[in-house]
């Protein structure tokens, strides 16, 4: 299923508000300033109009201003004209500017009216000239001449109006970012604190303080289920520690009714599965063991003092059996991990490498500067099934020797391992055998008190 980003929706969302509010906010502002224009210019037409009705008076069969009325009206610019319609016919009047190849309307008030003729815009009014029957005065303004400036203020206006949206939006949206990253830094907190929850750190919990009220109740939601989980993962750990307890009371009873009442041609296959029954009772209560134990993250463990200390301790069982052990690698290699978990882990794979494989055999033990240690053998090797992470499952066939254990040493390998922040590896060893390689997070530099052993 596709995801999708909170802030960029917030982001989106705002930014179309925004930008629909903008255009709403500047249409409003465009209609303010043309009514305002239009409101100005027919002011300007009725003041000339009035001018014209007291100064216009006829002579001959035309028009005639006077001098002061007419000076007047040539005060406004070239882009004005005017002329009288008279029983339909434009007459000019003298000492004043016509233009009168435009249709006005005549009508019986004023009347004010806007045509276009090619490029350009007139804007003018018609209005019947006082005490003459059938004549009306007729004022004209080119609204594209140079003179008139208001149309072009408007232009300039919605230009730059334009720019300023555009960069108060970007400003905007550059602020929302700033906001809504610093709004959800808490939730990112919580996100990597529940991320740090697993099966060996199930105390974890979601710190709810500073958080948003909107998230607290799905934050507590999930600490509650980790509660439940946390507990189920206890009930599961207790009952597999008393079962095995359980059961080393009828063990120990079926060995002695075998030794004492079996068949002598029946006893040692019996007591090999009495064994290995034996063995994994002592997984399983090692099992529940390993997950009671805690994990400090910022422990630090020398990995060539634990293979030192590990092997001297088993070194006697390997001689015992005819097989060889030895150290070889770095003499300091100091790592992020629990001794106790990891000294766990090691004794396991030296135990599988001491049981599954004959006498003879060499089994080396290499401290790599790389924060590994790699234990080898040169026995027969992993089975031809055994692959990827079947290998460390819990009682997975598996393994070595498929015809006995319990398919528990590997998985407790592995799981502990993966507590310390490491893991397990597993490869053929050529020309024979097999590798197994203990990988861990390596110390930058070696602190002071660093565990060695």
């Amino acid at each position: 299923m596709p995801t999708h980003s909170i802030l960029r929706r917030i982001l989106l969302l705002h930014a179309a508000a925004t930008l629909v509010t903008a255009v709403l906010a500047a249409w409003g502002a465009m209609l303010l300033i043309d009514s305002t224009g239009d409101r100005l210019q027919r002011q300007i037409l009725d003041e000339y109009a009035q001018k014209m009705q007291h100064g216009l008076h006829r002579q001959g069969g035309g028009w005639t201003i006077s001098k002061e009325t007419a000076s007047a009206l040539r005060g406004g610019g070239s882009s004005f004209s005017f002329w009288i319609e008279d029983e339909g016919r434009p007459v000019a009047i003298e000492n004043l500017r016509s233009d009168p190849s435009l249709s006005v309307p005549m009508r019986a008030g004023a009347a004010y009216f806007k045509r276009v003729r090619g490029p350009r815009i007139y804007s003018g009014v018609s209005m019947p000239l006082m005490g003459e029957r059938g004549s009306w005065l007729v004022i004209v303004q080119n609204l594209d001449h140079p003179d008139v400036i208001f149309d072009d203020l408007r232009a300039d206006i919605a230009v730059v109006g334009g720019v300023l949206l555009a960069v108060f939006l970007v400003g905007l949206l550059a602020v929302d970012a700033y906001i809504v990253r610093q709004s959800l830094a808490p939730l990112k907190r919580a996100s990597r604190q529940v991320g740090q929850v697993s099966p060996y750190q199930l105390q974890q919990r979601v710190d709810t303080a500073g958080m948003p009220e909107e998230v607290v109740p799905l934050l507590q939601a999930i600490n509650a289920a980790l509660d439940r989980v946390e507990e189920a993962y206890r009930i599961e750990r207790d009952f597999a520690a008393d079962a095995a307890h359980e059961l080393r009371t009828p063990l120990a009873i079926l060995r002695l009714l075998v030794e004492q009442d079996g068949a002598p041609e029946a006893v040692p296959r019996l007591q090999r599965q009495i064994d290995a029954l034996e063995a994994m009772v002592e997984r399983l209560l090692l099992l529940a063991e390993v997950d009671a134990m805690a994990c400090d993250p910022g422990e630090v463990t020398d990995l060539r003092a634990l293979a030192e200390e590990r092997v001297a301790g088993i070194a006697p069982l390997f001689i015992a059996r005819g097989q060889e052990i030895e150290i070889v690698g770095a003499e300091s290699v100091p790592v992020f991990a629990a001794h106790h978990l990891a000294a766990r882990a090691l004794d396991s794979l030296l135990e599988n490498a001491m049981k599954h494989t004959p006498a003879g055999t060499h089994v080396v033990v290499t401290v790599d500067p790389a924060a590994e240690i790699r234990v080898a053998d040169d026995g027969p090797g992993l089975p031809p099934f055994a692959a990827g992470d079947e290998l460390f499952a819990r009682f997975s066939s598996a393994r070595r020797d498929f015809k006995s254990g319990s398919g528990l040493g590997l998985a407790i390998a592995s799981e502990l391992m993966a507590r310390t922040g490491g893991n397990l590896e597993a490869a053929e060893n050529r020309p024979c055998g097999t590798v197994f390689r203990m990988r861990f997070h390596p110390v930058p530099t070696a602190p002071r008190g660093a565990r060695r052993g």
